[in-house]
């Protein structure tokens, strides 16, 4: 019983250094990512500054958390 304990906490341990190998993103690689989304938000608002982002990685699926501020929220008119 204590050998299968001990494999599951290495396989743990393991899977934890693959998720956390996988959720890498430079700081380059961020900085463009954010910009691309300043270009789409600036469609609707008038942004104040560059949005901000969090990315975790929990059990093989990413979570991606966008945060920016804006003066105003632009008028637009949905076509059909």
């Amino acid at each position: 019983m204590k050998r299968n304990g001990k494999a599951l906490e290495e396989f743990k341990r393991a899977n934890d250094v693959i998720q956390a190998d996988k959720s890498v993103m430079s700081d380059a690689c961020k900085a463009l990512v954010l910009q691309d989304f300043a270009e789409k938000f600036n469609e609707y608002f008038d942004l104040t500054g560059l949005p901000r982002m969090e990315l975790t990685c929990r059990n093989g699926a990413y979570f991606v958390t966008l945060c920016f501020e804006a003066e105003r929220i632009k008028k637009f008119n949905v076509l059909k």
